[in-house]
């Protein structure tokens, strides 16, 4: 019986003795509070992604968000080629001047793109309207133009092809001014450059009176009055000459005879072309 009541007694000493080992802290231990916390409205940081690996081991940057802004027309106006419109029917050549060959007969109210300027000799060098990838020269006193020429190049022509000037001249009519008589031609140019300059000498055979005069110019003349003035005489084109004043009275009905150079360039110089003509005044 006593042993029964032993082996209970110290079974209730461990159960006491484990209960107070459990309340007991550990050494340095202070004891643990519970600490209440009330959640607050922060702003959350949203975090820009990592860049990503890329199969070649290459760190790829994930693309962010771009925004798109609308362009304002440009202020910079498009630079395009100076347009001429044509005024008087032309010829378009392979070089400035009538010794070249014709590339294009220009009509009046054509236009045409100018490409360039020449050298100073009064041409500009345009678009073949028939053949976009060819061009030609024309006299831009014939032209138009809308737009500044000043930023195109000037292009130096091919070299000139040898002249041959040649022309057809009838006599027209006899006429006077300030009492004196004087005879007047008609002049064709049939060759293939312009004429700036001619000499005209004309003979009444009757009395042998001579005059003669040297001109820069072909103009039409009525009396004493200028009707046009043309200068040059170009290619294809009709101009007029005419005799200096006869002194020794009028020469209606008289034979004459009348000798007469045109040249290329003023002043009786460059090519030139000669012809005579007789016939009987009127």
């Amino acid at each position: 019986m006593r042993s029964k009541h032993f082996r209970l007694l110290c079974a209730v000493t461990i159960v006491l003795l484990a209960s107070m080992a459990c309340n007991l802290s550990a050494p340095g231990n202070a004891p643990t509070a519970t600490a209440q916390v009330t959640a607050q409205n922060v702003p959350t940081a949203t975090e820009q992604p990592l860049p990503t690996a890329s199969p070649a081991g290459k760190m790829t940057a994930t693309p962010q968000p771009t925004t798109t802004l609308t362009l304002e027309p440009s202020l910079t106006p498009t630079v395009g080629l100076p347009v001429a419109q044509v005024i008087k029917a032309s010829n378009c050549r392979a070089g400035p001047g009538g010794m070249y060959d014709l590339v294009l007969a220009l009509k009046v109210g054509d236009t045409v793109e100018v490409v360039a300027r020449d050298l100073g000799g009064g041409y500009v060098f345009v678009k073949n309207q028939n053949i976009a990838a060819e061009g030609c020269w024309v006299l831009q006193t014939n032209l138009t133009i809308s737009g500044d020429l000043t930023p195109l190049p000037a292009f130096t022509p091919l070299p000139s092809p040898t002249l041959a000037p040649s022309f057809t001249v009838k006599y027209r009519t006899t006429d006077t001014c300030n009492g004196f008589s004087f005879v007047r031609f008609t002049i064709v140019n049939t060759g293939d450059a312009a004429f700036r300059s001619a000499y005209i000498k004309v003979t009444n055979l009757k009395n042998n009176e001579v005059t003669q005069q040297s001109v820069n110019a072909f103009d039409l003349t009525s009396g004493c009055i200028l009707m046009d003035n043309i200068a040059p005489l170009g290619i294809g084109q009709t101009g007029y000459l005419q005799s200096d004043v006869f002194k020794k009275g009028s020469v209606k009905g008289q034979k004459m005879s009348a000798v007469f150079q045109l040249c290329t360039d003023q002043d009786l110089k460059g090519s030139c072309a000669t012809q005579t003509l007789q016939f009987v005044s009127k």
